[in-house]
């Protein structure tokens, strides 16, 4: 009898160990669908949205109904990061688990259009952009390349320019800035010009933020990594470089 009691407990014993094994690896990841709508109307979704989960995972783009599907993910808490045009740059935490409702809905705030940005006159003429790009003496983007660019944002393009680097903002706004930085802590931002008018810098502006310009928006670019190498009207304030771009 004893023996008997004894197998049966180790038995039990182990059917819960194994019960609770299968449990844990159930609950420990599953797929996630997430759902991103504009905030303020619900109603609308936030399609070809860039959506990347705890910094790593590159999910893709939403569809046409502001959805993104993600095969399998960890439970608990996450960061989501979506970039889509026509909206702020856009960063949230969401918890996925076994008793959380299908899809997550996540609210992104539209861009605000600000009003015009007074900026100087370069003098500098669109019509001098081929010439300036037989010199060879920055990078270009022309027409075709943005075309083929696909609508990305411009921080996203930019990324890896040599002597450029993309720095972060106080509000995660991404800025092009020097590679020869003074020091890490203080990074030296390029001058910005947009259809011959300086932007950054002069009195009271900042930076332009590089995650709310897209390539569908622009008919050109031009790259300066350092003053030496800019047009001579913009050598004064390009210390650190200069972006110069051109609208469609």
């Amino acid at each position: 009898m004893r023996i008997a009691k004894t197998l049966y407990l180790i038995s039990a014993a182990a059917g819960l160990l194994l019960g609770f094994g299968q449990e844990a690896s159930a609950q420990g990841s599953r797929p996630v669908v997430l759902r991103f709508r504009k905030a303020g109307d619900t109603t609308v979704a936030v399609r070809n949205a860039l959506i990347t989960v705890d910094h790593s995972i590159e999910a893709g783009l939403t569809d046409s109904l502001g959805i993104v599907r993600i095969a399998d993910l960890e439970d608990g808490g996450h960061i989501v990061e979506a970039v889509a045009k026509g909206y702020q740059a856009f960063f949230d935490k969401f918890v996925s688990g076994p008793n959380i409702p299908q899809p997550i809905q996540l609210d992104v705030d539209a861009v605000v259009v600000a009003a015009k940005v007074r900026g100087q006159p370069t003098e500098l003429r669109v019509a001098e952009f081929d010439k300036r790009r037989a010199a060879g003496q920055a990078k270009f983007f022309t027409l075709a390349q943005l075309k083929a660019a696909d609508g990305r944002p411009l921080s996203n393009l930019l990324k890896g320019e040599t002597g450029m680097i993309i720095a972060s903002g106080p509000k995660g706004e991404s800025l092009l800035a020097s590679r020869a930085q003074p020091r890490p802590a203080a990074p030296c931002f390029a001058a910005v010009v947009r259809d011959g008018l300086r932007l950054y810098p002069f009195e009271g502006a900042s930076p332009p933020d590089l995650d709310k310009i897209f390539t569908d928006d622009l008919a050109g670019i031009e790259i300066y990594s350092r003053a030496a190498l800019a047009p001579a009207e913009l050598r004064e304030a390009a210390t650190c470089g200069a972006l110069l771009l051109w609208s469609r």
